[in-house]
């Protein structure tokens, strides 16, 4: 069984079942973890190098879910974003999507960043990337499951050849991914570094895409075991 801050987690990870004591106050306004605003200078580079390995082992990266975690928190979902401080979140929500697919026999191939969105739209703040291996044939099931934990209905399809599903208010949704999904993940990864005091080009930096800076407090970015760096290098891959 998982325990939570003020939830526990059955072991057969479909339904989240709420506690009866008192609800305790959301903690996102304190202060409990390191905050940063953009990835490490390496993040793109590495999430990159995971994806191609994963697909050298067989587990190619091929699904791309989005969570707007914050929005879902903001308006008291009742799922496992009602637990706290949303770091302590991401990780319950991790390892539940880890245990999902590894209980499938599924290789837990996957990267993922938090990245943050400003401005005044509904979804404003914090949101996950998390990019995954996952056989087709067991798409409608986490399409399921996702609705389950986020407590936000399936709703219609948005009409994108790369949408697999998504929620009726657009809190989450699930998309194909062809292309390596370490550049999209990485477009946080600063621009510049520090050389000798003197600021240049971080030429680990090559994805043309921009965005998903701000402030997050915990860790911004994951790469599973089975295609991290140790997997890696005992390949010969690094």
């Amino acid at each position: 069984m998982i325990l939570t801050q003020n939830m526990t987690f059955s072991r057969n990870l479909e339904t989240p079942k709420k506690r009866t004591f008192r609800r305790q106050q959301h903690l996102v306004g304190q202060t409990r973890y390191t905050e940063t605003r953009y990835l490490p200078i390496n993040a793109e580079a590495r999430m990159v190098s995971a994806v191609r390995f994963a697909t050298r082992v067989g587990a190619p990266i091929n699904t791309l879910l989005t969570v707007n975690a914050a929005h879902l928190q903001r308006i008291d979902s009742n799922s496992i974003f009602d637990i706290g401080h949303i770091w302590d979140g991401h990780q319950d929500f991790i390892e539940l999507l880890r245990k999902w697919l590894t209980h499938r026999n599924i290789v837990w191939a996957s990267i993922w960043v938090r990245e943050y969105t400003g401005g005044k739209n509904e979804h404003h703040g914090e949101h996950w990337h998390i990019a995954l291996h996952l056989p087709p044939r067991h798409q409608d099931a986490l399409v399921a499951q996702i609705a389950t934990w986020t407590d936000e209905a399936v709703g219609p399809h948005d009409g994108k050849k790369k949408c697999i599903s998504r929620s009726l208010t657009g809190a989450w949704y699930i998309n194909r991914c062809k292309e390596n999904a370490g550049k999209y993940l990485g477009k946080a990864t600063p621009k510049t570094r520090l050389r000798y005091g003197k600021r240049i080009s971080n030429d680990l930096r090559t994805t043309r895409h921009y965005g998903g800076e701000g402030p997050i407090e915990g860790k911004r970015f994951g790469i599973s075991r089975p295609i991290g760096d140790t997997a890696q290098r005992q390949h010969g891959w690094q």
